[in-house]
Order: C-alpha cells, then sequence, then structure tokens
C-alpha cells in the first residue's frame, strides 16, 4: 500500500481490454449473508421503509399463500448485492439500473447461493465525465433445493474520477431547503400509504391506465443508507477497510477535507468524498430506488399475486435530503401461459419534479377463475379463494 500515491488513474483502452478479458469468468462472490432468517426478512423491510405486513409480521406466517414468513422479492441483494463491476481498479462504479427475473418467492430459512459472470462491457460517452464504460453482468440465485429463484442482469457505469470531477454535470444543484407545505405533504402521502394486504386484486378489476398508489421515501437520510448498506453489504471498520487497500490500492478515495483514506461508502454521508466522484452531495446506492419501487408495486399487488419481472434504469442521483415519490400505472394486461399478467410503468420523481428513475414491471394476480395460482402456492384453509382449487 502506497500512502503518498493519490492519484485517480484514467479510463485507457488497455484497462477496458482487461475488463473484456472477464467476460463470462466465474466472479468470486462475498455474500453479506446466506439464509432468510426471520431478522434478516424484518431487518431488511425495516432498511427500505417497508410497512408491509406480509413480509415483517409473523402473525401473518400462517395465513398467507406460502404458510411462512416471505421476504421482499429484493431481499435478494442481501445475498448478492448484484455490482457487477470487475476489472478497472481505481474507476468509479455507479449503479445504472437492474433486469430482475423472479420465478419462486424465498421464504423463511431457505439458503440462497448466488453466481456472477460478466456479460458484456461497452464503450460509453456521456455529459457526467465523457468516456466511460457500461458493464452488464448475470446474478443467477437458487435455493437450497438447486431450484432457481431469481435471475439478476445488473448494469454498472464506470466512470473516471477526475473527469467527472472536472465535469461537475450537477454542480448547479442546490441543496433543497424544505418548507413547512413540504413536509406536511410528505407526512400525508405516508399517512396515506395503501397496502392491498389479503384483500385479492383481481385481474378482472384492472384495468388500462390505473394508478397505482404513490408511496413516499424519505426525505433521504444517512440513517437511511447506513441501514441499507449494512443490511445488504456490510461496512468496515478501518481497520478492516486498511487490510482491503492493501489488497486493492487503486480503490482508496482520498477526502480532501481532512486527508484521509476511505472507502466508496464514505460517499453515501460525506459530500466531500462524492465531490470526488463528480456529485455535489452524497447520495443512494441506487438499488435502494430499485427495492423501493418493488415496495410500491408488492403494495398494489397484495399478498396473493407474485411480481415476476422489475426492470429499472437509473436516470438521475438520489442525493442526500431528497424525497422520493415511487408512481406507477398500468401499462398493459394480458393472459400469458395460462397466468393473468398486468405490466406496469413505474418511475421515481423528486421535490424537485425530476425524474430519477423508469422502469416496468411484470406482476401475476388472482382471477375469478379460482383455479389459476402460481405452482408454488399451497392452499392454506384461510384463504379466500380456496373455493373449488
Amino acid at each position: 500500500m502506497n500512502v503518498t500515491d493519490r492519484t485517480y488513474p484514467p479510463l485507457t483502452p488497455d484497462a477496458i481490454a482487461g475488463a473484456r478479458r472477464l467476460i463470462g469468468v466465474p466472479l468470486r462472490r462475498r455474500p453479506r449473508w446466506t439464509e432468510a432468517g426471520k431478522e434478516l426478512i424484518i431487518r431488511f423491510g425495516l432498511a427500505i421503509g417497508s410497512r408491509n405486513p406480509l413480509y415483517m409480521s409473523e402473525e401473518l406466517a400462517s395465513t398467507n399463500l406460502l404458510g411462512t414468513l416471505v421476504t421482499h422479492p429484493t431481499m435478494l441483494h442481501c445475498f448478492d448485492d448484484t455490482l457487477v463491476a470487475p476489472g478497472l481498479p481505481g474507476i468509479h462504479s455507479v449503479y445504472a439500473g437492474a433486469d430482475w427475473e423472479f420465478l419462486r418467492p424465498v421464504v423463511l430459512h431457505d439458503r440462497i447461493t448466488a453466481t456472477a459472470r460478466l456479460v458484456d462491457v461497452v464503450d460509453k460517452c456521456g455529459e457526467f465525465c465523457g468516456d466511460m464504460v457500461l458493464q452488464t453482468g448475470e446474478v443467477v440465485y437458487e435455493n437450497q433445493n438447486g431450484e432457481r429463484v431469481a435471475t439478476c442482469a445488473p448494469y454498472v457505469l464506470r466512470t473516471p474520477r477526475d473527469a467527472a470531477r472536472k465535469a461537475g454535470a450537477y454542480a448547479a444543484i442546490e441543496r433543497y431547503r424544505y418548507t413547512a407545505e413540504d413536509l406536511e405533504t410528505i407526512d400525508q402521502a405516508y399517512e396515506a400509504e395503501e397496502i392491498r394486504g389479503d384483500v385479492p386484486r383481481y385481474w378482472e378489476d384492472v384495468q388500462v391506465g390505473d394508478q397505482v398508489p404513490q408511496i413516499v421515501k424519505g426525505p433521504l437520510s444517512s440513517d437511511d443508507m447506513l441501514n441499507f448498506v449494512d443490511i445488504v453489504q456490510g461496512t468496515l471498520t478501518f481497520a478492516g477497510f486498511r487490510e482491503h487497500w492493501r489488497r486493492h490500492p487503486q480503490d482508496v478515495c482520498w477526502d480532501p477535507e481532512t486527508g484521509m483514506p476511505d472507502s466508496w461508502d464514505a460517499s453515501l454521508i460525506k459530500d466531500s468524498v462524492a465531490r470526488e466522484f463528480g456529485f455535489p452531495f452524497a447520495h443512494d446506492t441506487g438499488t435502494q430506488r430499485v427495492c423501493w419501487l418493488e415496495n410500491m408495486v408488492t403494495n398494489w399487488t397484495g399478498n396473493l399475486g407474485f411480481m415476476s419481472r422489475l426492470n429499472v434504469r437509473l436516470v438521475r442521483p438520489n442525493f442526500i435530503y431528497d424525497t422520493t415519490w415511487c408512481r406507477g400505472r398500468v401499462s398493459s394486461k394480458a393472459v400469458r401461459d395460462g397466468r393473468y399478467h398486468v405490466d406496469l410503468e413505474i418511475w421515481c420523481q423528486n421535490q424537485r419534479g425530476e425524474t430519477t428513475a423508469t422502469g416496468t414491471a411484470s406482476v401475476a394476480l388472482v382471477s375469478t377463475d379460482v383455479n389459476v395460482w402460481p405452482p408454488f402456492v399451497r392452499f392454506p384453509t384461510s384463504s379466500p379463494l380456496v373455493g373449488e382449487a
């Protein structure tokens, strides 16, 4: 480790070629968790600000369609954080979005393993830093029975730090100052949050153009970010960071205010470190908004539905103290493979009126045809839809 070298490397053709040589190579992963224990399931829900008792209440465990405590679909981040960005040491990683396909729910005591590989490396150019690279990955999750529960295709931008800092793409943004009216609006939105619960949302009752009830997240605090990072990937003490720095010297960033080395995580709570990466303020991880949009969709779907796909693109940063409004609408509905599917258009918008994320989701709903059920469902006697099934 070299404490005198405080320079950040540029993005070079040789470095990009080195990253491309990793395409298809199985990657070493360090999962934060390996089993869906009760504490983890509940703590993850708290970390994303979920208020949906389906994922946080043991009392509902015996009455839902699986007969046990179930996890938020995006809790799979705890078994692999989906940051697939090998190679390019010293080049910053900016999470740009993900395409999820969910095949089976994860339930209490499931043991999950994940495998990851790099799929593609594409040259990009944009206002944020000029030349950059987009890395696409693939993460496959399986349970203890060898059943595939989900796949994820994450997108990670690799941005040179010096170029991003000089470009100052977001330099004109000022810290938002909330009025009493702003805070009252946010408070009312929390009070009005709709959670469908065990009331069936029938496919036949859903119409194209229907609005998905919004949920609000924030104003984003350092506690929001630290709780999320701790539950998903964990954080290092300085002693632990020092060992990582020894092995990966170009991962370190230097805080210009203190002169000390620090990790990427510091950019979540310290403006001075975020500026080293080209952002004016501390900001979220990006994956948080993916989880928030899932939270909105599963609130709407209810306990009897199943989210099969979630595709999100992060288009602007979510800065510390920003408020995020998650919104959506029904874009189409169809019967596919014998299941009753609804497709949604979803997005995030901040208090400035800026869209920070866009995406789509697909959900399978119950139908008035009570004989149509996902294959993994068991039928609890308390289900309002047991009927002839």
